[in-house]
């Protein structure tokens, strides 16, 4: 499992590329119970992880992808911008692409970073949040495919 511990930088560049053309085809809201003294707040995405790029001097490229759960923790702020345009119902809904994912650290006497996830498709799609930072489970081994996706099938 990957979390942000993995992580010294608090620029953490490596964290902007580390999802690109990643397709999310899952959100979830994992909300604690408050009365039970629960207060998980974790914004949950099913992703296809694109563990590796494979190059070939041909120009032809391969991926190795897994199916992933990316999980922010404690988030708050949150804010989704996801706008497919209006079709009149004759264009179907699709997996949101990964651009980059961007975080600032904001001044606090614990860590909490303002997270932004820009999207690829559809364009100027944004999922922005504050949150104590991320965990990543890969459900499955990585596997060759020709495009950065998985099967549909290969999801679980």
């Amino acid at each position: 499992m990957e979390t942000d511990a993995n992580y010294d930088d608090p620029r953490d560049d490596d964290l902007v590329w580390q999802w690109h053309d990643n397709l999310i085809y899952g959100i979830r809201f994992d909300i604690g119970e408050p009365e039970k003294q629960d207060w998980r707040s974790d914004l949950v995405l099913d992703i296809d992880f694109i563990a590796e790029w494979l190059c070939e001097s041909s120009g032809k490229a391969h991926f190795r992808v897994a199916p992933a759960t990316l999980t922010f923790h404690d988030v708050s702020d949150l804010q989704i911008s996801i706008d497919h345009g209006d079709s009149g119902g004759r264009t179907a809904m699709s997996e949101l692409s990964i651009d980059r994912v961007t975080r600032e650290r904001l001044v606090r006497s614990f860590e909490f970073w303002r997270w932004t996830i820009s999207m690829n498709s559809p364009p100027g799609g944004r999922i922005a949040f504050c949150s104590s930072g991320y965990s990543q489970m890969l459900r499955a081994d990585p596997r060759v495919v020709s495009e950065q996706r998985l099967p549909r099938g290969e999801r679980f």
